[in-house]
């Protein structure tokens, strides 16, 4: 009698165990369904070009390149100001750039001094002024998504030489100033300001997919089934994470954990093109800046080489080869060189 129920409760035990591995594998089955349906309605944006930074005549200065053309030209120049950041929006629909006059070299934080904002229209792919910067010893600048964009400027106060006044400013995409305030802090007391930068973008915008880290190791999940996609990269810190619009790729920009953050030439960064349908790795770029890259539609745009050597990559990701390359004498960048 006994033998008789313990066959009968192992033989329930594999008929649920069967059933939930079918319904485990049937609404896998749906996810891929739905991700290859995306992947064939998807509509990435069309790539028709982008601005860069560049060497002219000895200054960094903006360039912008045409697809249609396969032209590089001269964007903004200027024989007082130097380009030192260019900021482009998420989206790639509007950008910020700060120009500086003159740098305190032996100052143990970048600093700033005669700075200007401009932003760029590109509407009729034109330069704008915005407002002139108050001098300071370290700005930080940066999207908080497609329409806000933030600048902060870190200065000794004129009064008080251990306190450090930092000046947070928030603009629309348009270059309206949307709020302006300014805070305090004690070095002696409070430390040096922190800015704590945006997160990368864990979660796919259609939330099929999330980034994760389990046991040292990057990790996707796979929604709403929780399936783990595994990657190869091991104890590697997650700096830019991008979703192509093509609803299959994954560009992200990594960098070892343990790495030191003295200098972000000597970063031993890579980027990496995951394949959200085949579910491996495409392709790595390694030993590149660390340096955000830009995604437009189905090109892929980053720096390479490094000092005047730097210069840009473009790669298409739909035929998975490189589209083009642009140099400059000097050096060029997507963002600062």
């Amino acid at each position: 009698m006994f033998k008789q129920k313990f066959i009968k409760n192992i033989f329930v035990f594999i008929i649920a165990l069967l059933l939930f591995n079918c319904s485990d594998t049937d609404k896998s089955s749906g996810e891929d369904d739905t991700l290859n349906k995306q992947i064939k309605e998807a509509k990435p944006t069309e790539f028709n070009g982008f601005y860069f930074v560049g060497n002219y005549a000895g200054k960094p200065s903006l360039y912008r390149y045409n697809r249609k053309s396969d032209e590089v030209k001269m964007f903004w120049h200027s024989e007082e100001e130097r380009v030192i950041n260019l900021l482009t929006s998420p989206d790639q629909t509007a950008a910020f750039f700060i120009t500086k006059q003159k740098q305190r070299l032996k100052s143990s934080q970048p600093a700033i001094e005669k700075g200007r904002l401009y932003r760029i229209n590109f509407e009729i792919k034109k330069a704008e002024f915005i407002t002139q910067l108050e001098d300071g010893i370290q700005i930080i600048a940066y999207w908080l998504d497609r329409d806000r964009f933030t600048l902060i400027i870190n200065s000794i106060d004129k009064t008080i030489a251990s306190y450090v006044n930092k000046n947070t400013q928030l603009y629309n995409r348009f270059g309206k100033l949307l709020s302006d305030k300014t805070e305090i802090f004690d070095i002696t007391k409070d430390g040096y300001p922190v800015t704590k930068m945006p997160e990368p973008q864990y979660v796919s915008p259609n939330e099929m997919f999330t980034i994760i880290e389990k046991n040292d190791s990057l990790e996707i999940l796979q929604n709403p089934s929780e399936k783990e996609i595994k990657t190869p990269f091991h104890n590697k810190q997650v700096v830019q994470a991008a979703w192509a619009e093509n609803n299959k790729n994954l560009i992200l920009l990594l960098t070892d954990k343990k790495e030191k953050k003295d200098t972000t030439e000597q970063m031993n960064a890579f980027i990496a093109v995951f394949d959200l349908k085949e579910k491996k790795t495409q392709r790595i770029f390694n030993n590149i800046p660390l340096k955000h890259f830009i995604l437009i539609g189905d090109f892929l745009i980053f720096d390479s080489g490094i000092a005047r050597d730097l210069y840009i990559r473009i790669f298409n990701l739909q035929e998975m080869a490189d589209f083009k390359s642009i140099r400059i004498n000097g050096g060029c960048s997507i963002k600062n060189i």
